[in-house]
């Protein structure tokens, strides 16, 4: 099982705490780009810049089980764990909360607001990439995912 950080919203960072939660709440996690990339299991990646080659890794190192603390805003929203393979679809249906071509399914949801109830006591997690494998036991996001993990959904 790896852990991941995550943030879920199109080219509109004003908006990440709408989208985020609304993935979230439909039962998604999912990442896109600009521009139609197609599959992120195909072979050629030729396409994509280099600074969201991670996003590759949504696709091909993401596996079921995996947990993904998404962030909103600096802030953890949710842990949630990755429920389905990769997907991709050509066509994107914002009005039922799908803005992305690429997703996976969730479960186990365990919203951070409910873990740490008090908001003032809330520790920032800087995130400015989309999405990165957790490496490092001693972060600080790593050791969060460790605790919300015991919390029973």
């Amino acid at each position: 099982m790896k852990y991941w950080r995550m943030q879920l919203h199109p080219d509109d960072g004003k908006s990440s705490g709408f989208y985020s939660h609304q993935s979230v709440a439909a039962g998604f996690i999912g990442l896109d780009f600009a521009t139609d990339t197609g599959d992120l299991l195909a072979e050629d990646h030729s396409e994509i810049l280099s600074s969201q080659k991670d996003y590759v890794d949504f696709a091909q190192k993401m596996e079921v089980g995996d947990k993904v603390l998404v962030i909103s805003h600096h802030f953890p929203l949710a842990l949630v764990t990755v429920d389905s393979e990769y997907n991709y679809i050509r066509r994107t249906e914002p009005k039922i909360g799908v803005w992305f071509r690429h997703f996976r399914r969730i479960k186990d949801v365990v919203y951070y607001s409910d873990f740490k109830t008090n908001a003032k006591s809330w520790d920032q997690y800087i995130m400015t990439d989309t999405i990165s494998i957790l490496k490092d036991p001693n972060s600080k996001s790593f050791k969060l995912i460790e605790r919300m993990s015991t919390v029973e959904t």
